[in-house]
């Protein structure tokens, strides 16, 4: 499956040619309008994906479609797996926002064709990643932290993800204790990545981020 923002970019230069008729198809909650993922206790993913092009108005109808048919696709060996949440555009924030909810992490990742992983230390290393990366804590410290004492510390929970351009910062459930190097932390519960060098490059990724939780 094509990366979902490659696919969404493209989307949206198609549908460049309408108006603001479409008012979204979102529930009461306020949107965020921050590109990233937010995972929840159960597993589940949801993502918000903003974007602008420049451009004045959009068909948000014919971009439903072509999502909701992406999408379809997919659900087609996996029912429920995926779902379009939202989809608005606001002149405020100066772009389109598209939330799209995973039933887990490997939906997300056989879905966008990248590394997603939130699990215990244990069950990442059955996964086939390994543990042994440097690590800061929440104060962006260095600290010494083997596979050892990792594996030791109580109800963890491990965040792995590749940095890439669809993806700006991840929020989770637990408090992060620590990080791996060249992430930061926003509060106590979200990491923020680093991303491409130019704005316009959606093709780019990064290394592997990882993030220890309680």
């Amino acid at each position: 499956m094509r990366k979902t923002k490659c696919m969404f970019a493209g989307m949206l230069l198609a549908c460049a040619v309408g108006s603001l008729g479409f008012a979204g198809c979102g529930g009461n909650e306020e949107p965020q309008w921050t590109t990233g993922l937010q995972i929840g206790k159960n597993g589940t993913v949801t993502s918000n994906i903003v974007e602008d092009f420049g451009k004045d108005f959009y068909t948000l109808e014919t971009l439903q479609s072509m999502l909701n048919e992406e999408i379809n696709a997919h659900n087609e060996t996996r029912p429920e797996a995926v779902s379009l949440q939202d989809l608005e555009l606001s002149e405020e924030n100066g772009g389109v926002l598209v939330t799209l909810w995973y039933a887990s992490c490997a939906d997300y990742e056989d879905f966008n064709g990248t590394e997603l992983f939130y699990g215990t230390p244990r069950e990442a290393e059955a996964a086939g990643y390994g543990l042994d990366v440097t690590y800061t804590d929440g104060e962006g410290n260095p600290v010494e932290l083997g596979r050892d004492e990792i594996l030791a510390i109580k109800n963890a929970k491990l965040l792995i993800i590749r940095q890439s351009a669809q993806v700006s910062r991840v929020t989770l459930p637990g408090r992060i204790l620590y990080v791996s190097g060249g992430n930061v932390l926003q509060g106590s519960r979200t990491v923020e990545m680093p991303g491409p060098e130019e704005a316009g490059d959606i093709e780019w990724q990064g290394e592997l981020t990882y993030v220890i939780t309680k």
